[in-house]
């Protein structure tokens, strides 16, 4: 046996375990009767959300591995399980909304906010198709694709913003990227620079350690770019998350830590793919963007 054939093998034994993981939950389906209208949909949904699985296992198994990053303390232990608890905790607590489908099926989309920190919070949203025949099954589940309002909000002041990244940032089992998302917080909260000149130099020595995340954001950003209808706002983000460090903190430390020609890469992406995003919505653009932070507004600025 090749070594390529080593690593099939082992693909096919991580997706069967992940199968057989899923069929474990139990979550054999639920059935609604749509004639009832959508208050009694909802309802039942609430009342089964613990029974609510994806149409198929490998749907299951695509959705937790694309979408896993999305919640906000996602953790070291078995996803599967736990991004399931989340859907389902989002059905049964979050508010609802029904949704434009074709084919007759009815879309309904149910959003919580969660604590990131005490000082930030974000949107994960479940959505849940209904098939004609009465038949509910999830959708997807994560950040809203694609949001109509910001789904991070910041609840602290910028200083305490940053101070707090500041503190995040020196504890490697601490995302960067919920750091990141403090100092973002912190910008766009403020029209003028924010902290002391030793707090900022502590952000960037903090960071500066920290390239192969820094990289991994960068990739995400331009894959998401990729993806601009249902992933437009997740492609903004992680951009300025980026540039907001590369700019505000890390100076020319930045070019030994990523290629410039890896950041002029994304914005090319960025600049061919956002006005393809025709469902991105205004209301969805946070407050306080940076006038340099274009890419915002590519999706609405279509010739």
């Amino acid at each position: 046996m090749t070594e390529s054939d080593d690593r099939l093998a082992a693909m096919e034994r991580r997706l069967q375990q992940d199968l057989d993981e899923i069929a474990s939950l139990g979550r054999g389906g639920v059935r609604v009767d749509p004639g009832k209208g959508p208050k009694a949909v909802v309802k039942t949904l609430r009342e089964s959300a613990d029974r609510l699985g994806f149409a198929s296992p490998i749907d299951a198994a695509t959705h937790v591995l694309r979408r896993w990053d999305d919640l906000p303390s996602p953790g070291d232990g078995n996803p599967i399980p736990v991004y399931h608890a989340s859907a389902s905790e989002t059905v049964r607590a979050g508010r609802a909304r029904t949704e434009k489908m074709s084919g007759g099926t009815l879309g309904l989309v149910f959003e919580r906010r969660v604590e990131l920190t005490p000082l930030a919070t974000m949107t994960l949203a479940t959505r849940v198709t209904l098939d004609s025949d009465g038949t509910a099954h999830l959708a997807d589940h994560g950040r809203p694709a694609p949001p109509i309002r910001p789904v991070h909000d910041f609840t602290g002041t910028p200083e305490e913003l940053l101070e707090s990244a500041r503190v995040d940032l020196s504890d490697p089992e601490i995302p960067l990227e919920r750091s990141l998302l403090l100092l973002w917080g912190a910008r766009i909260g403020s029209t003028e620079l924010v902290g002391t000149q030793e707090q900022r130099l502590l952000v960037a020595e903090g960071a500066a350690v920290r390239g192969g995340e820094i990289r991994v954001l960068l990739d995400r950003a331009e894959q998401a770019a990729a993806s601009p209808t249902e992933e437009w706002y997740t492609a903004c983000l992680y951009r300025s998350l980026l540039e907001n460090l590369f700019e505000g903190f890390l100076g020319a430390v930045t070019f030994s830590l990523v290629d410039p020609e890896d950041i002029d890469g994304v914005d090319d992406e960025l600049r061919r793919r956002l006005p393809e995003a025709e469902d991105a919505a205004p209301g969805a653009v946070p407050s306080g963007v940076p006038e340099g932070h274009w890419w915002w507004r590519a999706p609405f600025t279509r010739s």
